[in-house]
């Protein structure tokens, strides 16, 4: 289990690595970021970021254009309300750049690429966690220990911060919103509560082990955290209070999945946990699939799935009952996401790089770049 473990670990502080490869940036020293929407997979694997029609598997375009040093992608794509795809670089170059599906054009190594609709230089490391857009402002944490608030509506095509809010730490998780507050969480035992409006920094509190995924705000009003302290916290974002939920087997890598008043949960000892934010109880006792568990489960309409290091995809009904299991093959770090009716899963050590399963668990199309 410690190899695995810090097999996991590595994986992600490769990604400081890359801007040193001699040969350009390599695939596979960590996981891809992976998001979808109807039309398209946005999928950022290394050297590239991919857009994929999820009808057929073909790749629509990528960016850049050639592989370089200068740009490395590993961050989660995020699509803005207006159809924009921003993504963060962690190369040599810094860049959080917002690609225009809408704008693409043919190259001579007939490769089709988008035009950047804006860019962001003003951060100074890599950009692991991908942003939140509230309303028309983009809240970007980033390796550097800010948070960087910037105007959608600007129309500059190269963007200055509105606000750059140092929080110390290392910032890889999403933020979070309730709508009054942006919450962060940091590699550094941290979760920090931020105005929306005045971007003051209205508390930053320690807890007990280091945060790589998201705060979850429950319909409890409670903020809940998983860390590597084995442990889920729940935390009033108005008293501060906090308090140990659960405590489970091995670090909680990944941000807990809320479903009605249920969040599930994976370990890296591979147990699926389902926590009942009103009771405070387990629904059932936890399961364990067949391996280390670092993806977030994905909320279905009559399951839930669960991606882990060894490749496989389990459903799992809201009473714990394996419905089906699907070896994808590779290893299965990256969240899966939905797109229609597909479910679409990002794995390592394959011959391809995105897979497109039915309902059932059944494949539909592979995507692998021509060249």
């Amino acid at each position: 289990m410690r190899k695995k473990v810090l097999f996991v670990t590595m994986a992600l502080f490769a990604a400081a690595l890359l801007s040193g490869c001699a040969g350009g940036p390599v695939r596979g020293l960590t996981w891809p970021g992976l998001a979808a929407d109807d039309n398209a997979a946005y999928l950022a694997d290394g050297p590239y970021v991919f857009a994929i029609n999820v009808k057929d598997g073909k790749e629509l375009w990528r960016y850049p254009t050639q592989s370089n040093n200068d740009f490395v992608f590993y961050s989660t794509p995020v699509v803005t309300p207006d159809g924009l795809v921003i993504v963060g670089s962690s190369g040599k170059n810094h860049s959080l750049i917002a690609l225009n599906p809408t704008d693409v054009t043919q190259n001579a190594n007939n490769t089709k690429s988008p035009a950047a609709a804006w860019t962001f230089n003003e951060a100074k490391d890599q950009w692991v966690a991908p942003p939140l857009v509230v309303d028309d402002k983009l809240f970007a944490v980033n390796s550097d220990g800010y948070l960087y608030v910037l105007d959608l509506q600007d129309g500059q095509s190269t963007k200055k911060a509105v606000k750059a809010i140092r929080i110390g730490g290392r910032l890889w998780a999403k933020p979070t919103t309730d709508g009054e507050r942006v919450f962060l969480t940091s590699l550094d035992h941290s979760v920090i509560a931020v105005d929306i409006e005045t971007y003051e920094v209205l508390w930053n509190d320690e807890i007990e082990g280091a945060v790589a995924g998201s705060a979850v705000l429950g319909p409890d009003g409670m903020l809940y955290v998983g860390s590597f302290a084995s442990q889920l916290d729940k935390i009033d974002p108005a008293s501060r209070k906090r308090e140990p939920a659960l405590e489970v087997e091995n670090w909680i890598w990944s941000t807990p999945s809320l479903d009605g008043d249920t969040l599930y949960f994976a370990d890296l000892n591979g147990n699926v946990y389902s926590f009942n934010t009103s009771t405070g109880k387990l629904n059932w006792p936890p399961i364990k699939p067949d391996g280390p568990i670092t993806a977030s489960p994905l909320i279905q309409n009559d399951h839930i799935l669960i991606a882990t290091e060894s490749g496989s995809l389990f459903a799992i009904d809201r009473d714990g009952n394996v419905l089906w299991n699907q070896e994808v093959g590779g290893k299965i770090y990256t969240t899966p996401v939905a797109s229609g009716d597909l479910v679409l899963v990002a794995p390592l050590e394959t011959e391809f790089y995105l897979a497109a399963l039915d309902q059932n668990g059944r494949q539909v199309w592979t995507f692998t770049p021509e060249n």
